[in-house]
């Protein structure tokens, strides 16, 4: 019983509540934006503690995959794992409703954290269980573009919610929305993965190191850190980084800043979160059409060979629009000009995020195809890590030397590592071989 021959109706059946599931870390992230003036009001705390309880959430967003992977791969199984971080979700966003103060608060959205990432690793191997290598570009396109609905329309839940009903009500919505998915996948979703042919080789017979090598290949989350010793990788996931890290300083301040600049509620300040949502989404689309096509052109002028290098080459636009349209965020928020210009700005700093993003994510996976789903997770462990401190210091950053300086830091940063990736364009063919001379298998 192949995954892989089962009826189309049945995979996409599958695709579609994985990517449903993909869209609940997001939103569970992005929705309490708009609530972060009324909880650090009614809990009588400050910017900077509320911020905290962002950033928290956005470490276990990166910490957390590397252990559901690693118990995934150990128990053969994804079922389980959609299954117990789901049940862990749904425990922490039903306490969050009648937390008291914002230190049990922070506790519970790390657990909700933790358990909504699970997807964000276990789908994409859900995805290879079932696809066959010419339908998986597809999949994958479909699965991260709801990936990032969620971004979209968190905000805009939780800003309604916010002003409408009252800043609890989030959480009996992320409750209903964690034991709906819980639901569907107990009933409708099978198990994908399928245990691996194992050795045959008597245990008497193996070396004691080679019994100790499988030991310690059966569980150690901490494992794809060692890929840092790379330089095409590390160099490419730092420029990752600090984009990032761009965006989460941008979704941090704009609560405050767009409520005290031009006035605006909660809900009002949900639909401002539509801008750079509409750049995520319309860079996506765009962005990976643009970088099949230069990899196309590109690889005609070299005779037909294929580098993964030559992707690259398609994230200038990107990573030159990135630190423009986030210099004149910044100092059009301070100077209080029309809103429609920080919107539109903000909408092309997103839209030139993913312009980069599709062909140094798919760099990154190509560079080590043998372990791809490692360098990924270090990707995301990594991003999680700085983002997360950028959203604490964020406000007291902001704070300290005002918006425009903030971005203007942000977006210095971003034209520094863009050098990142002209080195890797350079030097990276030569970084690949020594990957492949280590790691023969």
């Amino acid at each position: 019983d192949d995954p892989k021959n089962w009826t189309d109706f049945k995979k996409n059946a599958i695709l579609t509540i994985v990517t449903i599931a993909a869209m609940l870390s997001p939103i569970a992230n992005t929705i309490f934006f708009p609530a972060i003036l009324t909880v650090r009001e009614e809990m009588q705390t400050t910017e900077t503690v509320v911020n905290a309880v962002v950033a928290i959430f956005v470490y276990l967003m990166g910490i957390s995959p590397l252990f559901w992977a690693s118990y995934s791969d150990l128990k053969e199984t994804r079922r389980k794992v959609y299954l117990l971080a789901s049940a862990m979700f749904i425990i922490a966003a039903f306490l969050c409703i009648s937390a008291t103060n914002i230190w049990w608060l922070m506790i519970l959205r790390a657990l909700q954290a933790t358990g909504s990432s699970a997807v964000l690793c276990i789908g994409a191997g859900t995805l290879s269980d079932i696809y066959v290598p010419t339908e998986l570009g597809t999949a994958y396109g479909l699965f991260y573009f709801g990936f990032f609905v969620g971004p979209l329309i968190g905000p805009l839940i939780g800003g309604y919610l916010t002003q409408y009903v009252h800043w609890r009500a989030i959480f009996w919505f992320l409750t209903i929305y964690g034991s709906t998915l819980f639901l569907v996948i107990y009933l409708f979703l099978p198990e994908t993965s399928r245990p691996k042919q194992t050795s045959k080789i008597p245990l008497s017979k193996l070396r004691s190191d080679e019994i100790s090598l499988s030991l310690q290949k059966s569980f150690n989350p901490l494992s794809p850190i060692s890929l840092l010793k790379y330089p095409n990788l590390t160099l490419i996931i730092l420029y990752k980084i600090w984009v990032t890290s761009t965006i989460y300083v941008q979704n941090i301040l704009i609560p405050e800043r767009f409520a005290i600049t031009y006035g605006l509620s909660a809900s009002q300040i949900g639909l401002v979160f539509l801008a750079p949502g509409l750049g995520l989404m319309s860079g996506s689309l765009v962005g990976g059409k643009l970088s099949d096509y230069v990899l196309s052109e590109r690889m005609k002028k070299i005779g037909g060979n294929y580098l993964p290098e030559l992707r690259l080459y398609s994230a200038w636009f990107g990573s030159i629009l990135i630190p423009l349209a986030y210099f004149s965020f910044g100092w059009l928020l301070e100077n209080g000009v029309s809103i429609f210009y920080p919107l539109f700005t903000m909408f092309l700093g997103g839209f030139g995020t993913l312009m980069a993003f599709n062909p140094t994510s798919t760099y990154l996976v190509e560079s080590y195809p043998t372990r791809s789903a490692s360098v990924v997770a270090l990707n995301n462990f990594m991003r999680a890590l700085v983002a997360g401190s950028m959203s604490a210091l964020a406000a007291p950053l902001s704070d300290a030397v005002g918006t425009g300086w903030t971005f203007t830091l942000m977006a210095s940063g971003n034209v520094l590592t863009i050098t990142f990736l002209i080195i890797v364009y350079n030097y990276g063919r030569k970084w690949r071989e020594k990957i492949r001379k280590e790691n023969p298998r």
